[in-house]
């Protein structure tokens, strides 16, 4: 006996399909703390405070990274600076550890998904300068969920 599925069943069904989490994080690989520096794209000076987007930074180390469920840890305001003209936010990392920038859901590359105008990473190696487009493709894909930028 074959049975028929209503419509809107059908649609449930199709509207349901997977949603996936992908993490924008840099992994600090030097020995020396670094300060990651970031400024959000659609932040304007009329708007301070009021960018519903932004999440204070979370860290983890390397190896709580490494493992397949992690916790991220929210970022005392204590222990690093949001500017509200600009919407730029400054964090320290140290070494071996691992800073989230931004989570998105079904990624698939857009640049209207990658919430930042420019990334600047400053250590004992020297500075990485990352603005626009450059910014979103300098992060590798590591596995099926994380894009990294690595700084050594």
């Amino acid at each position: 006996m074959v049975r028929k599925l209503s419509f809107p069943l059908l649609i449930l069904l199709l509207l349901s399909a997977c949603s996936y989490g992908y993490d924008f994080v840099v992994i600090n690989k030097s020995d020396a703390p670094i300060e990651v520096r970031y400024q959000l794209k659609r932040w304007t000076p009329e708007t301070p405070g009021k960018f519903v987007d932004f999440h204070p930074p979370a860290k983890l180390t390397v190896g709580e990274f490494q493992k397949s469920a992690h916790q991220w840890q929210k970022v005392s305001k204590d222990l690093y600076s949001f500017d509200n003209l600009t919407g730029t936010c400054t964090v320290t990392v140290a070494p071996d550890e691992v800073l989230l920038l931004q989570s998105v859901s079904n990624y698939q590359g857009s640049e209207n998904q990658f919430d930042f105008a420019l990334i600047k990473i400053t250590g004992s190696k020297g500075t990485i300068d990352l603005e626009g487009r450059q910014a979103q493709t300098q992060f590798k894909v590591e596995s099926d969920t994380n894009y990294v930028l690595r700084y050594r």
